[in-house]
């Protein structure tokens, strides 16, 4: 009788050992959840948004700079909040590193009529130098500037 009382004991601490433990893999994988959405994306999801764009950095060719205007406009009729638009313009980006995203709906650069006149103003035979700028708190694309190359 007593090998058998202290064998419950053995296999109850046992059991409590595996509850604690699996209640630590429990908080920890909740904490790190945590950290990863208050930055809101992995990095494999910020290149995949991102590639859409990065395809068309450099020197381009005016069809593939209108092809790029065809994507931001499709991209900003898209976005659910004004912060997930894309600015594009025709003047450099004087910091590519800090651009933040805009903060309004009909934000400067991310309207369709404005972009359309972007786009109007391309010229397939030339050649325009296509810049991306980056928030730097999202690592996302938030600007991108096409300026004809001299």
């Amino acid at each position: 009788m007593e090998n058998a009382s202290k064998a419950l004991i053995i296999a109850g601490a046992i059991l409590l050992s595996i509850a604690i433990i699996g209640v630590g893999m429990f908080v920890f994988q909740n904490v790190s959840g945590l950290i990863t959405s208050s930055s809101g994306m992995s990095q494999e999801q910020i290149d995949t948004y991102n590639g859409d764009f990065t395809m068309y950095e450099g020197d381009v060719r005016g069809t593939k700079a209108k092809q790029l205007c065809k994507t931001v406009r499709t991209h900003n009729l898209n976005a659910q909040d004004p912060s997930e638009k894309i600015i594009l313009q025709t003047t450099d980006i004087s910091d590519p590193e800090n651009c933040p995203a805009p903060t309004k709906d009909g934000a400067t650069g991310t309207t369709t009529t404005e972009i359309n006149t972007i786009d109007s103003s391309l010229l397939s035979g030339k050649t325009y130098t296509v810049t991306l700028g980056y928030d730097k708190s999202s690592g996302l694309v938030t600007t991108i500037s096409i300026v004809e190359k001299k």
